[in-house]
């Protein structure tokens, strides 16, 4: 009995461990001005604190994920061939959550960029 009230103990403490993090997640969708997704295109989040880039790309189905940011202030780009590079800054990352972010690509050359300097605060439709 005292063995298993102790597995239980250490179950309850290391379950409490992993539930303090703090990161947080930046996710949405890449696509074209018709609405088809883009698939492949590469997703760059760069902390403005330490200037660290995470990067990651989108799937098949144009969704994209980028988890276990630390909290904090990010610039997003997206860039892929035969579009304007996508830039959106000032997104704010909080501790355990989530940030939605759809990119709607431009036709164009990717030495032009779109930039998102100014929005109405995001939804959290995830939580």
């Amino acid at each position: 009995m005292r063995t298993f009230m102790g597995l239980a103990c250490l179950l309850l403490i290391t379950i409490a461990t992993f539930g303090q993090s703090d990161r947080g997640t930046i996710t949405g969708t890449v696509s074209d001005p018709a609405g088809a997704i883009v698939a492949g295109a590469k997703v760059e989040a760069r902390s403005v604190a330490t200037s660290t880039v995470y990067e990651v790309a989108s799937t098949d189905t144009g969704n994209f994920t980028l988890s276990q940011l630390p909290a904090g202030t990010y610039e997003m780009t997206v860039t892929v061939a035969g579009f304007k590079r996508f830039v959106r800054q000032n997104i704010t990352v909080q501790v355990a959550g989530t940030v939605r972010i759809d990119v709607p690509l431009e036709v164009g050359a990717t030495s032009e960029s779109v930039t998102v300097t100014e929005s109405t605060p995001l939804l959290k439709t995830e939580s």
